[in-house]
């Protein structure tokens, strides 16, 4: 296998492998087994995780004061374009969050996200600027740039709110997006997957995208008439003219739900696409692709994982799409299949840090652990941790918490070191609160203020004691495994759809247990998830339901399955202490 190699060191690399993996935490919670999409793909579910992120405008400035959503969460962004929501409910296949912000189209991604999950987002926002206008009685034609155009008929214009014929002019904003950009990532909405005519989720090559808005004088929105259409012409990139068949699916970009829906087709004329739509939002050319699943988990060279990375590949047939690791330095989505990429790790300062090539592969693939050698962060934070007797610890973590943002240090020999791509020139507080393992202890929370370089945070003594009645039990296909306070991270959360109760080792070797309006002891039917692949609906018996800082005890039994190894029986146990 050909690598190309920059600062990046492969431990337990498996790439062009036939294999099969099963450590997505979005694997469907009914049985994957039964699932009919012939690209091995889970269905949806709901979760309950945290998405976080950055926005920023065309040069990559942060956007302040950006309102942004995703369901019902509100926010908005910060002086540095950050934004954060906690325990919200997501689709497992496309958590979808929105950004608004005057004088900027509306920019948008989607994102596959499993229980309790910690998910981080870029997203660009495009200039919005007049484009032309025509009289709508008489109809007009609106060039974007050489090639890509809108035409609209005499009187095929409505005022959207009232639905009434519009006789004025008609102000047009509109964007074409080049879908042999490397940076389409940043500013497309959603992403390279969509629902197809038969239902299937589906990844997409693009061929050429496009968004029109109109609006009166007034500002108030226009929309074609029920009936009518409008013709959209899309020049075919010179790169992919070889490569563009004689039609292609039209997909419309639902900005409800995040997905492209496939609806309508273009002919090509030409070097162009032209097809017709009957209303308008985002319209994209994409031909439907064949996809595996991939996952991958990157650490740095002192043994941290590696969050809110960003991770693309590249093809000379698929250009490139990739997405960010989560908290824990996870990541997982789909590739074209049978295609080679070269994989490449990039920071959110956009600085290239590692690369390598990966496939063809024609089934799901697991990268492995992936071993980033990070040179000159923008911010290194250093320190020891010592225990009750002073001396060094040899066995724990240092929890950052930083913008938002939260990072993990490994702590060996008594000292961590933590390289953070911050892509912030403010000082901000940190906090630090260290744990030392082998004696279950922990320091109290040290705050300190960094912006860049290399700062020393001193000595934490981790000196007071850590919960350690905290577990949850499970065996699953004639193999038991056992998380506790002393040996993983244990967790709660509770919001309008479910509580959460996870326990968390490595981004491998986890388990959610989700229970929907849980609010007594009672007997309960909602899903679960295990990272070594199995997931279903089951049956938690709760026999005990504290107050906030006391615990939550029960049972759970049912079938789970795992797409590649069948269908099993669960039984667990569970000792979680409510925080919320």
């Amino acid at each position: 296998m050909k690598k190309t190699l920059f600062t990046l060191s492969l431990s337990l690399l498996l790439v062009s492998l036939v294999i099969f993996i099963a450590c997505s935490k979005s694997i469907n919670s009914s049985s994957a087994a039964t699932n009919s999409n012939p690209n091995n793909i889970p269905a949806s579910i709901t979760v309950t995780a945290s998405l976080q992120g950055r926005v920023v405008d065309q040069n990559g400035a942060p956007v302040q004061g950006a309102a942004v959503n995703s369901g019902t969460a509100t926010t908005t962004t910060d002086v540095n374009g950050l934004f954060s929501f906690r325990n919200i409910s997501l689709s497992s296949r496309f958590g979808y969050v929105q950004v608004v912000k005057s004088g900027y189209f509306t920019g948008s991604r989607s994102i596959i996200s499993g229980p309790s999950s910690s998910n981080y987002v870029t997203i660009q926002l495009v200039p919005r600027t007049l484009t032309g206008t025509f009289p709508a009685p008489s109809g007009g034609k609106i060039a974007l740039q050489a090639g890509d155009t809108a035409s609209f008929s005499a009187a095929s214009v409505v005022t959207a709110a009232t639905n009434a014929a519009y006789t004025g002019t008609v102000y047009v904003y509109a964007q074409y997006l080049d879908p042999t950009d490397s940076n389409l990532y940043k500013h497309m909405p959603g992403d390279l997957r969509g629902i197809g005519s038969n239902g299937d989720e589906t990844g997409l090559q693009s061929f050429g995208m496009m968004d029109v808005e109109m609006q009166d004088a007034s500002g108030n929105r226009l929309q074609l008439a029920s009936g009518q259409t409008a013709t959209l012409t899309f020049a075919i990139p010179q790169t992919l003219q070889a490569s563009a068949a004689t039609t292609i699916p039209l997909w419309y970009f639902n900005d409800t739900t995040g997905q492209w829906l496939q609806q309508g087709t273009a002919m090509r004329e030409g070097n162009n696409y032209v097809g017709q739509v009957g209303h308008f939002t985002f319209w994209n050319c994409d031909a439907p692709i064949g996809t595996v699943n991939f996952s991958v988990y990157l650490k740095d060279q002192h043994g941290n994982a590696l969050p809110y990375t960003y991770i693309q590949f590249q093809s000379s047939v698929y250009g490139t799409r990739g997405g960010y690791t989560d908290s824990t330095g996870f990541a997982t989505g789909l590739l074209p299949k049978g295609q080679e990429f070269l994989m490449q790790v990039v920071t959110e300062c956009g600085t290239m840090i590692g690369g390598f090539n990966v496939g063809p592969s024609v089934a799901d693939v697991n990268l492995g652990t992936v071993t980033v050698n990070i040179q000159n962060a923008e911010l290194t934070l250093t320190g020891t941790v010592v225990n009750c007797s002073n001396n060094p610890v040899d066995s724990g973590y240092v929890n950052v918490l930083l913008d938002g943002l939260n990072y993990r240090a490994a702590v060996a020999n008594g000292a961590f070191t933590l390289p953070i791509n911050r892509c912030y020139l403010s000082t901000d507080p940190v906090q630090l609160l260290a744990v030392d393992l082998s004696d279950n202890q922990q320091s109290t929370v040290t705050t300190i203020n960094a912006d860049t370089g290399t700062v020393s945070v001193g000595q934490l003594t981790a000196c007071a004691a850590v919960d350690t009645n905290q577990y949850i039990d499970y065996t699953v296909a004639g193999s038991s495994y056992n998380f506790t306070s002393q040996s993983s991270t244990i967790g709660y959360s509770n919001n309008s759809y479910a509580v959460t109760m996870s326990g968390y080792i490595t981004y491998n070797n986890s388990v959610y247990l989700n229970i929907a309006n849980l609010t007594a002891a009672g007997t309960y039917n909602d899903s679960v998830y295990l990272d070594n692949g199995y997931a279903g609906m089951i049956t938690f018996t709760v026999t005990t339901f504290g107050p906030i800082g006391s615990y939550v005890q029960g049972t759970f039994t049912g079938p789970v399955s795992q797409w590649s190894l069948g269908q099993s029986t669960l039984t667990g146990s569970f000792y979680v202490r409510r925080t919320q």
